[in-house]
């Protein structure tokens, strides 16, 4: 593993350059990224546009589905961005490995126990305060299961207040670009494909194919944020920075022994 050859600079970061570091990589990594992305995201977003359209789901069942499969669709890309950032490639096998090594605690705590404090509602700020980087600790960390639960709540818990404005700002950010987007995206079919043009919305299209795929597109965006929150979470509080150095020097110097 590359300790001295991280994908980004070790370096404690705010969430602004956060979300502003997650544009840069996926700018520079595009296709790895877009990839992984799609492959999470595209099953979720083909099952829920029959839910909406065939099903007739009320759309706020379709939040409660969707905030069930976010940290499924999201799990290839975590693994990519966790293999990127040392310089690692993670092939399609091995990702489908990682996954099924980590199935039992993915459906303990991201399918059972997320599913329990959506439905007590009351209980859903626990998930941002509490569970923000389980994916990351369960798919990356991989340390035993029963553990996963306590060392997300390790991480989360000195920042619990601000990981939850930074969900809520998520939240309203993500709205933004999903209206923005099927509403640009709903004008441009327009002028392209029909004779007249208007900036009117046709709202009776508002849960269709343009909407998932700017759900899915603002979901993935921030997973990769939230990747990035992660490392820069075990910085504050672990030195993360100081002990990959210290790899790194302890690797050069096993590689000078050998001469």
């Amino acid at each position: 593993m590359a300790y001295d050859q991280t994908l980004v600079q070790i370096r404690e970061r705010s969430f602004l350059e956060l979300l502003d570091l997650a544009l840069v990589v996926l700018r520079r990594r595009p296709f790895t990224i877009g990839c992984a992305a799609v492959a999470g995201a595209a099953p979720f977003a083909i099952f829920n546009a029959w839910l909406t359209r065939e099903q007739d789901l009320p759309f706020i069942g379709y939040l409660f589905v969707l905030a069930l499969e976010i940290p499924w669709a999201t799990a290839p890309l975590t693994i990519v961005l966790g293999g990127l950032m040392f310089a690692e490639r993670r092939s399609v096998g091995r990702v489908l490995k990682t996954m099924m090594q980590s199935f039992v605690s993915m459906v303990l705590f991201q399918f059972i126990l997320r599913g329990f404090l959506l439905v007590t509602v009351l209980l859903i700020p626990l998930i941002p305060v509490r569970m923000a980087f389980l994916n990351e600790v369960i798919l990356l960390e991989r340390g035993r299961w029963r553990n996963a639960l306590r060392r997300s709540s390790t991480l989360c818990e000195p920042r619990g207040g601000e990981l939850l404005g930074q969900s809520l700002a998520q939240f309203c950010f993500g709205t933004l670009f999903v209206l923005a987007f099927w509403a640009g995206s709903g004008a441009l079919i327009q002028a392209l494909f029909s004779s007249e043009l208007t900036w009117e919305p046709t709202w009776n299209d508002l849960v269709g194919p343009r909407f998932h795929i700017a759900i899915w597109v603002a979901i993935e965006f921030f997973a990769i944020a939230r990747f990035f929150n992660y490392i820069d979470q075990r910085i504050r509080l672990e030195g993360w920075e100081v002990e990959l150095r210290l790899r790194a020097v302890g690797r050069t110097l096993e590689d000078a022994r050998r001469w």
